[in-house]
């Protein structure tokens, strides 16, 4: 039986095995339908809220692809994790904007040469502040 969720969420089933949220519950929201195996208009009590559920009829409504809408949303999210990996990986890092500030000139030689190491930039053995903020930003350029 199909039902319309008419007000709160329901939770029906749980991901499947295999999906990056594989055993989670499926929550259906407000105006999404649920392809259940019980009867959820007993669900239904007389109240100012109204019912809770809509029974559907119509054979083709196809229910809420939750599982679908879900690893959608499982592949969006790890999409935005994987721009910035937190550990100051180069590839995903933003490049520097040196037309906002100048922080790199603020920073001690000592300090431009710990940056350069977590970054994995190559430096000159003995080179200048200068040239190891050239350095740095060719990285980035």
């Amino acid at each position: 039986m199909k039902f319309r969720v008419l007000r709160g969420n329901h939770a029906e089933g749980t991901y499947p095995e295999g999906h990056p949220w594989a055993g989670r519950a499926i929550v259906y929201h407000i105006n999404e339908i649920v392809d259940s195996n019980s009867n959820l208009s007993r669900f239904n009590n007389p109240g100012p809220l109204g019912p809770k559920f809509q029974r559907i009829y119509d054979p083709n409504l196809p229910a809420t692809d939750k599982i679908g809408l879900g690893l959608q949303e499982a592949k969006k999210v790890e999409q935005a994790l994987a721009q910035n990996d937190g550990n100051g990986n180069p590839s995903f890092a933003p490049p520097i904007d040196n037309s906002q500030n100048n922080f790199l000139e603020s920073m001690t030689v000592e300090e431009l040469r710990k940056l350069a190491e977590e970054e994995e930039i190559d430096l000159p053995v003995k080179g200048t502040k200068a040239e190891i903020i050239k350095s740095i930003r060719a990285v980035y350029a």
